[in-house]
């Protein structure tokens, strides 16, 4: 895990830990140049799998849509509501942050 990520990791603890206190949230934070999980509040299978299919079929394919629309524009944020979930994703450069609610 690179250096920046765990800075904003640690950052972020109290944050992360107050929001996930009502556990109806979970969160994934992955490392985008591994592809490796960093820190999630779910068992490592399922953070996973939310990072194989979330961040690295879906995302790379709205951003895909995104530039091919606009060159000079970028993704910052990805909202995918299902029948049982929210999937929030946020992709940065360094790492991408996936909230489930």
């Amino acid at each position: 895990m690179n250096r920046v990520l765990e800075d904003v990791i640690h950052k972020n603890v109290a944050n992360t830990e107050r929001i996930t206190a009502e556990n109806t949230v979970g969160y994934v934070v992955s490392d985008n140049a591994s592809g490796s999980v960093a820190a999630t509040s779910f068992d490592n299978t399922t953070a996973q799998g939310i990072v194989k299919h979330m961040n690295g079929l879906l995302v790379g394919l709205v951003q895909s849509a995104v530039r091919d629309l606009d060159p000079t524009n970028k993704l910052c944020y990805l909202r995918v509501a299902s029948r049982k979930f929210e999937y929030l994703v946020a992709p940065e450069d360094m790492f991408t942050i996936t909230v489930l609610q």
